[in-house]
């Protein structure tokens, strides 16, 4: 068995999807080593990992260049102490989050095998950057701060290289690793991507999410489950669409915020059918839902899948419109605009139609069937026994 770190991104839906990897490996005996953010040291010890607190502030800004530059400069600020904690606890694998350049740099430097996670979809759509938020008031960054920060950026990357020996590479390759990396995995399934081709480096596990809790249907009017995640769920806009919508559906709806920027009181008026909570558990609720309107996060997708319940979606940013699209075509859900006229009607026809939902059983028994756990045994083993080769 090895001693495999694993270093996370301080974004919720990241470190949970890394997690479920983290299980698979301590289950399969290995000694598993965890940098995370402070909030998650207790389910992270009570699995039996070592816990490093790992919180590096993350990029808040909308232009992109700014958010390259701000993330090299992280990478610049990070790299150092993780490579002294890496090397003090001798480790023999690297495992980090796509968002996660500082691990790159501190591997490669350290000459340790890696294995970077891609929590999204791997397919991402480069024209459907992030939705507007209905309140943000931020300007786009000008061309003069472009410029500032393209000049931060070749700072922070020259740094990088002399200290430790290692290039960054572009920007795109900055933000998510996996493009420049020989092994990546996707948490999900090759019938989830169809077509599409990816490289040689990339593997699916499928989503290693536990069994799904039985369903549970309620006695009185379907259920509508509506939730857009933890990350964008900052557009009062979306919000409403879904509960002007749903309001003359035969439905009862709840509709979790994800304790984001909103409360109950904040989306008032709220209509008798409609409940607003800031926080549910999301697997508990699709036992008991009908239909789920997403963002169509992967997590969000996978999860209400394993449940058997199709979906409403209203895409917000990159990989969720291609993931809703695909499961729109494997005929589990629909795409609507984000209007209460086309939420109405979506959902209308997604409550009552069946065929709908015996597409999304068949899917969420393709998930549930499929061996992951296998797959990461067999990866990981290979790994190490190519390194072992090479270190002989």
């Amino acid at each position: 068995m090895a001693r495999i770190a694993i270093v996370h991104v301080p974004f919720y839906s990241h470190v949970e999807a890394l997690r479920r990897l983290t299980r698979v490996l301590v289950r399969q005996g290995h000694d598993v080593l965890v940098w995370a953010p402070e909030w998650w040291r207790t389910p992270i010890e009570a699995e039996g990992c070592v816990f490093y607190p790992h919180e590096p502030e993350m990029p808040d800004t909308t232009g992109f260049m700014s958010f390259v530059a701000d993330l090299a400069e992280t990478t610049e600020e990070c790299t150092g102490l993780l490579i002294e904690q890496l090397f003090a606890e001798d480790v023999d694998l690297v495992i980090h989050d796509s968002q996660v350049p500082w691990a790159r740099v501190a591997g490669d430097y350290l000459g340790l095998p890696r294995i970077v996670t891609h929590p999204m979809f791997p397919i991402v759509s480069p024209e459907h950057s992030v939705t507007d938020d209905d309140e943000d008031d931020r300007e786009e960054e000008s061309a003069e701060e472009r410029e500032k920060a393209q000049a931060v950026f070749d700072a922070r990357w020259l740094s990088v290289a002399g200290k430790w020996g290692v290039e960054l590479g572009d920007l795109d390759s900055v933000i998510h690793t996996a493009g420049i990396s020989d092994t990546t995995v996707a948490f999900t399934t090759e019938e989830m991507v169809g077509d599409f081709e990816l490289g040689p480096g990339w593997h699916f596990v499928g989503p290693l999410m536990d069994e799904a809790p039985p369903s549970e249907p309620t006695d009185g009017r379907p259920l509508v489950y509506v939730c857009l995640g933890t990350s964008f769920n900052t557009r009062r806009k979306v919000f409403r669409a879904a509960i002007d919508g749903l309001a003359d559906v035969p439905v009862d709806v709840l509709v979790s915020t994800g304790m984001g920027k909103f409360s109950a009181a904040d989306l008032e008026p709220l209509p008798d059918n409609v409940e607003v909570r800031d926080f549910v558990k999301t697997r508990e609720v699709l036992a008991r839902a009908r239909l789920h309107m997403t963002h169509g996060g992967c997590n969000s997708v996978h999860e209400s899948l394993l449940a058997g319940v199709p979906m409403l979606f209203v895409p917000q940013a990159y990989d969720q419109f291609p993931l809703a699209a695909r499961v729109e075509r494997l005929g589990a859900g629909l795409i609507v605009e984000e209007t209460a006229a086309a939420v109405c009607a979506g959902a209308r026809w997604l409550v009552e139609d069946e065929g709908v939902h015996a597409r999304a059983r068949e899917l969420g028994a393709h998930l549930a069937s499929y061996d992951g756990e296998g797959r990461v045994a067999a990866l990981i083993g290979r790994m190490l026994a190519e390194n072992a080769a090479l270190s002989a």
